[in-house]
């Protein structure tokens, strides 16, 4: 029987974790938003007691997660993911997912500055960025008398993540406690500075967006909004910035060749998931639990919908601090809304230094996992 986790803060974070509309694409989860869906998501983070971990994925994001399980644990600590980049987009859209836009990190802060309807302003942090490039910046946008307030900047310099982890650093920007701090320090060092300063950390939204700072300095040019619209934006950053020919040919081979070796997994997931659709989705679940594991067993058709228990389940896994093991013996399909669920659970179980195992996953799971996930053979 699932006993119900007593009511507290964390309770209430996770509860809200596992109610995003999260989809999983390369192993990474994904949240169903448009640009004005998160605009008005960080004024509402902005208000909570405890901070929010915004991550926007390119293909550069996608392909150093492959590489780096680091930086892909990184990014599913994130409590908001969204899709920078018609790229992915497009990926999504082929998996049958129902995100319609993309929510670039660039475009969103700028959104965010220009809105001078928002009851109040959110004040930013610049962190990092070339040269003097945050100092630039922190005039423009005060300068323009938007939707931001800049309460501060700073360049750390080159250095390694403990290096500009000093407490020098995090009071500096303690001081003007911030709704967003913006950091651009490289994706690599930017999440891993990230993941080991977010709890001494007092701001509301972190936010690593790269060329941002550069872009709200004007050292840099966004991409013209018809070059964004038909995805060639990348086109542009290479004819403003010829050093990122290399990096975005690399990232793109990669993801080609990730694309050619899981096309025969992509076309069995879409008939599965047509054939699937039409019957009743089977979440039901058989449980078990001692000192410590819990033991859970899915239905056969693993799909999320309104009605599901899933996210009850989860959520008492989420809480129990225990060792988790799935049994996918009846399961014949798991769509990428229950794979979102389930990277949102590996977070929590990470944070506890608990694990997750996957047992009897059938011939056509493994199609699935393979498709979905980060590496070819699975799904972690």
């Amino acid at each position: 029987m699932i006993k119900e986790p007593a009511c507290n803060a964390e309770h209430d974070r996770i509860k809200q974790d596992l109610q995003r509309d999260v989809w999983c694409l390369f192993g990474l989860p994904v949240d169903n938003l448009t640009l004005e869906g998160t605009k008005q998501l960080l004024h509402k983070k902005a208000k909570l007691p405890y901070n929010t971990v915004l991550s926007t994925i390119n293909v550069n994001w996608v392909v150093q997660s492959f590489k780096d399980p680091a930086f892909r644990a990184a990014i599913i600590n994130s409590d908001i993911v969204t899709l920078d980049g018609k790229p992915l987009l497009w990926l999504a859209r082929l998996l049958g997912y129902p995100m319609t836009e993309t929510v670039a990190g660039s475009t969103l802060i700028q959104e965010l500055h220009q809105d001078k309807t928002a009851d109040t302003k959110l004040s930013i942090f610049l962190f990092g960025g070339e040269s003097d490039a945050a100092e630039q910046a922190l005039k423009q946008i005060n300068k323009d008398q938007g939707g931001l307030h800049a309460v501060g900047a700073l360049n750390p310099g080159f250095g390694t993540v403990e290096e500009m982890s000093t407490d020098t650093i995090i009071a500096a920007i303690n001081k003007t406690k911030p709704d967003i701090l913006l950091v651009a320090l490289g994706a690599k060092k930017g999440t891993q500075w990230i993941e080991r300063n977010r709890d001494r950390l007092e701001v509301k939204i972190i936010s690593h967006l790269g060329a941002t700072i550069n872009f709200l300095a004007g050292t840099v040019r966004r991409a013209p909004q018809l070059t964004q619209k038909i995805g060639l934006e990348w086109a542009w950053r290479i004819l403003q910035e010829p050093q990122l020919f290399v990096r975005y040919a690399s990232d793109g081979l990669i993801l080609l060749r990730t694309l050619i070796a899981r096309f025969s997994f992509w076309r069995y997931y879409l008939s599965q998931e047509k054939q699937t659709r039409i019957r009743p989705a089977d979440t039901a679940t058989t449980s078990s639990e001692d000192i410590q594991e819990f033991r859970v067993s899915f239905g056969r058709n693993l799909r999320r919908t309104n009605d599901s228990k899933l996210e009850e389940i989860l959520m008492t896994l989420a809480t129990t601090k225990k060792n988790v093991v799935f049994s996918y013996k009846q399961t014949e399909f798991i769509d990428g809304a229950v794979a979102g669920l389930l990277l949102i659970l590996e977070k929590y179980q990470n944070h506890t230094g608990r694990t997750i195992n996957h047992e009897d996953i059938n011939n056509n799971l493994h199609q699935i996992h393979t498709l979905l996930g980060p590496k070819h053979n699975s799904l972690h």
